[in-house]
């Protein structure tokens, strides 16, 4: 990170200037642990090296982009609350008197079936003479309420 001084005009006078046959290089002679610096101080460390003008060019974009987001959220959850409770209030009941009306066929065609088994074993059972014949016939099945 990078640390800014003043300097006032009487330090800058005292100042040696050092001779081109010393050793001068741009790095301080300390050397750096980067094992002390954490995450967080690194990109912290970015902000000096990206110019102002395209931070905020990228703030705005990121803001943008959250609101967009935050935008798109809520009409995600709006739109499953409605599609939600329009499926209990509509298709739900459909489906229970669909699932009734299934019920109520198969019961009848199980009775049906139960019938052709008795008139099969009817059928089946030798004819004593002198009895009359018994004639039956079909029973039709009707719906309760009718």
């Amino acid at each position: 990170m990078v640390k800014l001084e003043e300097v006032s005009a009487d330090q800058y006078e005292e100042v040696e200037v050092l001779s081109e046959e010393e050793d001068y290089s741009d790095f301080s002679d300390d050397e750096f642990d980067d094992e002390d610096e954490s995450l967080l101080d690194r990109i912290t460390a970015l902000k000096d090296i990206i110019p102002l003008k395209h931070r905020n060019r990228i703030s705005n974009s990121v803001s943008t982009l959250s609101s967009w987001g935050k935008t798109g959220a809520t009409f995600v959850g709006k739109s499953a609350w409605v599609i939600t409770t329009s499926m209990f209030l509509l298709v739900l009941p459909l489906a229970l008197e669909i699932e009734k009306e299934q019920a109520l066929v198969a019961y009848e065609k199980e009775a049906l079936q139960q019938q052709g088994t008795q008139q099969m074993l009817a059928a089946g059972q030798p004819q004593i003479p002198g009895q009359p014949q018994q004639q039956q016939q079909p029973q039709q099945l009707r719906a309760p309420g009718f």
